[in-house]
C-alpha cells in the first residue's frame, strides 16, 4: 500500500552508481547487482509508505526545507517530502561525505 511516489534525483542516482562500482571492485558485478536491487527495493518500500516516521537528518539545519534520513546498512538516504511525492537527494555511505 504506497502512499508516496519515490523520486530518485540524479545526485542520488550518480551516488548509488558511483558506490556500485566500487562494489564491483570489492566484491564482484552479481553482489553488487543484487545489494543495489535490494537498497532500491528497501527505498522504494519504506518512504513510499511511512516517510515522515523517519528522523531529521544532520544536515536540516543548513537547508530551508526538511531534510529527513533513513538508514540502510550502512548508508544513509537523504530525502525531502513535497506533497504526495518523496524526492531522495543522497545515498550516503560509511565515508561520510557531505556535499
Amino acid at each position: 500500500m504506497k502512499l508516496h511516489s519515490v523520486v530518485l534525483e540524479g545526485s542520488a542516482q550518480v551516488d548509488i552508481r558511483e558506490s556500485y562500482d566500487g562494489s564491483c571492485r570489492a566484491w564482484g558485478k552479481p553482489e553488487a547487482k543484487q545489494w543495489v536491487r535490494q537498497l532500491r527495493a528497501a527505498i522504494s518500500q519504506q518512504l513510499g509508505i511511512g516517510p515522515k516516521g523517519f528522523p531529521l537528518a544532520p544536515e536540516d539545519d543548513e537547508f530551508t526545507e526538511v531534510i529527513r534520513q533513513m538508514v540502510v546498512g550502512r548508508y544513509r538516504v537523504l530525502f525531502t517530502i513535497k506533497g504526495s511525492k518523496v524526492h531522495v537527494l543522497h545515498v550516503r555511505g560509511a565515508s561520510g561525505r557531505r556535499d
